[in-house]
């Protein structure tokens, strides 16, 4: 180890540090996240923590420690960054060689090196820590460290790209327990402190430079892709007559993501991030990046080939253009006419593919009966389906057996989806649903017809461990057929966790003797892996992912799921989710009360919504004798339910007030826990700008004079004490005194 003195010279600022991944202050808004120094970190590498990884420190390089610090997109809009960082996991590089390739790159500056927890001496990963000389924002924080990640690439050093999200935690230097011997010396461990010329200036550095190369090739293959797009579908509309269907460029592109087609046809994707090596690529360099709609390229190997819009220096395109060029050879007109013809074939192609699915012949297909007597029915096919005979109207029965799982709720092989804001107690009440109907008891008064429930727990976490040893003394039952699944799980690629998760259902079904009732899916964005929740594409792609899965399983998938910022527009997410839901349940909360509402019932009748609140139930005591509690649901009674309906918002100005305040909330507008004359004095609240609320809220209203319209309202509001002020500002007041 190099000796750590004569270091006057490292950056004294103050970086967010956190302690684990359970370390989150984002439902706090009045906390914020402890700091660290380069000086503090440089002992750590003296003698590293020793502590499981699930504990461990870790360091964001931003001064900006909010208690939102560590989500990326406050920090690309809030950060000071004050370092670089390398995470190097792949390749087995030597100290030295890691070294020297750092040093070349950074023209000798000041670097920080030290072996990760997992690395031991056959399989060596390493992290780079480098100070600079003065800060960078957060997206230039990411446009450099993806720059750096290309050069270190092209050096054969493999660096982990999820570094370049703003909020990526870098854990620092740390041997747990079980890497040491009997003694407590690391069985493995290197670090050193290289002071070379100063901190770095990142500013003019190669680095830098590559960045600016990039950035600037970048914006112009934008520019000229847009160009090109409309130039195409001019081309198309001119060519109309010869092609099928309005625009087949366009709507390849909404079926086929460009991640996709990079993938199919070969690219290696550079860790998490949207950069990419191309097939016919030499070098080391992952130089094609994927913006979303399209695709930029800085591989002179692929701009040799021809792949998409050539120019002197990239090439670019979209989903479309990948395609065209490994399937038609770059014949434009010869895949916009295939394409076209395969969105919309002819009756004849029709006919062909449904008589060919159905492994019958014309003349079985076209057969009628001339019979007078009562013909046998008929049988439609349906290519990959089930068969199922015709029925005529006059043979219709009534069906009088419901095939319910909570009747009026929820029904068997049915999709649902529970949603709402954060800590509105989602997990709660799908939790309490799967019991009940994993049990086979009443559920809210409901008849249950139950059966195994599997309870994909994919934000993980010891909690529902505790929450199902609650419920087993809330409803007096032990053996419950309930398993939980406390990982994440990728639904997004069929090719991901699909197939496991299948076996995994059918090895539940073989225990328990009986098939799978209900899968829960919480939530829908862990377990959509990064997807795009707005998108159609991989929104498509989950859903169907969730089709099959039932197809199989025969269950009802439960999906919980997140309302977006403004609550009154429901869940989140692109529309094709809603289309495919059969059942959906918004929970509210107001005054500690919690609402339970179906606000789409496919073939039910509405049910009146429930009224709940969590009941805290302890389990036992801690290490340090502190009681380990935990929530069930249960009714709220009937003074509660009174004391709701007098101060809840009436009539569509007051909840369009109401629907504003929590959105501006959503947004972080605003400030918590004020003190002084006035105020509350006892309960957590938060309180908005009244003229903030008054404009947002006036923006929404239809009618002729919002600003009277809003005064009303608002005076409703606080004359039922729904809502209070003080100096100018206003918020939501609980029961009995506390605010909310």
């Amino acid at each position: 180890m190099t000796n750590l003195t004569k270091i006057s010279e490292i950056s004294k600022q103050m970086m967010l540090v956190a302690h684990g991944s359970r370390d989150t202050r984002i439902n706090d808004p009045a906390s914020s996240y402890g700091g660290i120094t380069m000086r503090q970190i440089l002992n750590m590498v003296e003698q590293p923590q020793s502590t499981e990884k699930a504990d461990a420190a870790f360091v964001i390089p931003s001064t900006y420690r909010g208690h939102d610090g560590r989500n990326h997109a406050t920090q690309r809009e809030m950060g000071e960054y004050w370092m670089l960082a390398i995470d190097v996991d792949e390749g087995n590089p030597s100290l030295d060689d890691l070294q020297d390739t750092v040093c070349a790159i950074t023209r000798n500056a000041t670097s920080l090196f030290y072996s990760s927890s997992g690395a031991t001496e056959q399989n060596r990963k390493w992290r780079v820590l480098i100070p600079l000389k003065e800060p960078i924002t957060g997206q230039q924080y990411i446009d450099v460290q993806l720059a750096f990640f290309a050069m270190l690439d092209r050096n054969s050093i493999k660096a982990d790209a999820a570094l370049s999200r703003c909020g990526q935690p870098i854990y620092l230097p740390n041997v747990p327990a079980d890497k040491r011997d009997d003694l407590g010396k690391p069985l493995f461990y290197e670090g050193d402190f290289f002071k070379g010329d100063g901190l770095l200036q990142i500013k003019g550095s190669t680095i830098w430079a590559e960045m600016e190369f990039r950035n600037k090739n970048e914006e112009l293959a934008i520019k000229r892709a847009a160009a090109e797009r409309e130039s195409r579908a001019n081309w198309i509309k001119e060519k109309r007559g010869q092609f099928d269907g309005d625009d087949p460029v366009a709507e390849f592109n909404l079926r086929h993501s460009v991640s996709d087609m990079l993938l199919k046809y070969g690219y290696e994707r550079l860790g998490r991030s949207d950069s990419y090596r191309s097939p016919m690529q030499a070098s080391g360099s992952h130089a094609t990046k994927d913006f979303g709609t399209h695709w930029v390229s800085l591989s002179g190997s692929d701009r040799s080939a021809g792949i998409g819009q050539t120019t002197g220096e990239f090439c670019f395109g979209d989903a479309f253009d990948i395609w065209c060029y490994f399937e038609h050879d770059n014949f434009m007109a010869i895949a916009v006419r295939e394409y076209g013809q395969e969105l919309r074939p002819t009756p004849t192609q029709q006919r062909e593919a449904i008589v060919q699915a159905a492994s019958g012949s014309y003349d079985d297909f076209d057969t009628v009966s001339n019979s007078e007597t009562t013909p046998t029915p008929a049988t439609i096919i349906v290519p990959n389906a089930e068969q199922k005979p015709i029925f005529w109207a006059k043979d219709a029965v009534p069906m009088l057996r419901s095939s319910y799982m909570i009747k009026n709720w929820l029904g068997k092989n049915q999709m649902s989806v529970v949603y709402g804001p954060s800590n509105v107690g989602k997990s709660f009440f799908t939790l309490d649903m799967s019991f009940c109907i994993a049990a086979g008891i009443e559920w809210q008064g409901a008849k249950v017809r139950g059966g195994p429930v599997l309870y994909l727990a994919t934000e993980g976490g010891n909690a529902f461990q505790s929450r199902v040893v609650a419920l087993r003394k809330e409803y007096g039952v032990d053996d419950v057929p309930l398993a939980v699944r406390p990982s994440p799980i990728d639904l997004l690629r069929p090719e991901a966790d699909l197939a496991a998760l299948i076996e995994l259902c059918k090895s539940i079904e073989a225990e328990k003797g009986e098939p799978i009732a209900m899968i829960v899916v919480d939530t829908l964005s862990r377990a959509m892996a990064g997807g795009d929740e707005n998108g159609p594409t991989d929104m498509t792609s989950f859903i169907a992912n969730l089709d099959a899965l039932r197809d199989v399983t025969g269950a009802h998938i439960m999906i919980v799921h997140h309302s977006g910022k403004d609550t009154a527009k429901g869940a989140r997410g692109h529309s094709s989710l809603r289309a495919a839901t059969d059942t959906e349940i918004e929970l509210q909360l107001e005054q500690g009360i919690r609402t339970a509402t179906a606000t789409k019932q496919r073939d039910l009748e509405p049910q009146e919504p429930i009224v709940f609140k969590l009941k805290i139930h302890e389990l036992g005591k801690d290490e340090d004798g502190d009681p380990v509690t935990t929530c069930t649901i249960q009714p709220a009674d009937a003074d509660e339910l009174a004391d709701l309906q007098q101060k809840r918002p009436k009539g569509a100005n007051q909840k369009i007030i109401q629907s504003a305040f929590k959105q501006l909330r959503g947004e972080g507008m605003g400030e918590s826990n004020p003190t002084g004359a006035g105020w509350p004095e006892s309960g957590k609240y938060w309180c908005i700008d009244e003229d903030k609320l008054r404009e947002f809220a006036m923006g929404k209203m239809t009618s002729t004079n919002p600003a009277s319209s809003y005064l009303n309202a608002m005076r409703g509001l606080l004359s039922i004490g729904y809502m209070a002020q003080n100096e100018g500002k206003v918020w939501i007041v609980a029961k009995e005194g506390k605010a909310t």
